[in-house]
């Protein structure tokens, strides 16, 4: 196995594990993505950005958001422009703490547990290669 294979491999087991995360909560993993990316912004999140964040289709996000805000998750609403701004309410406060925020805490404790040079070293190579392949993406 090559070095990326096991970076794909080890990338897919990821995603696995927070698909199982997502289920185990009771989300679908588009309520999970949304749920955590809210969690940790400030509120009034604008939807274009939620859509960049999570990396999930246009339609997928609004389909999720709309079921969302029929479940009194959060509220969506006119921001400057034709942007929407996406906010948590208190019974989706509720639910990212009951669901998300105890894995973002998790998360951290794992985290907590390198150096800083090895954070920073994650981040680092994680960043250059989101960027290589976007390049190299944008130019098949």
């Amino acid at each position: 196995m090559t070095t990326i294979q096991e970076f794909n491999q080890i990338d897919g087991r990821i995603s696995s594990l927070y698909h199982a995360a997502a289920l185990k909560m009771g989300l679908s993993d588009s309520e999970f993505r949304i749920l955590y990316t809210l969690a940790v912004n400030a509120p009034g999140y604008l939807q274009s950005a939620l859509r960049e964040a999570t990396g999930m289709g246009r339609s997928t996000v609004n389909s999720a958001l709309k079921k969302l805000e029929r479940e009194g998750i959060l509220t969506l609403s006119p921001g400057s422009g034709r942007h929407t701004c996406v906010s948590l309410t208190a019974q989706g406060h509720r639910l990212a703490e009951r669901t998300v925020c105890r894995l973002i805490r998790l998360e951290d404790r794992i985290y907590a547990g390198w150096t800083a040079e090895e954070q920073a070293l994650l981040l680092r190579l994680n960043r250059d290669f989101t960027e290589k392949l976007e390049a190299i993406v944008a130019s098949l």
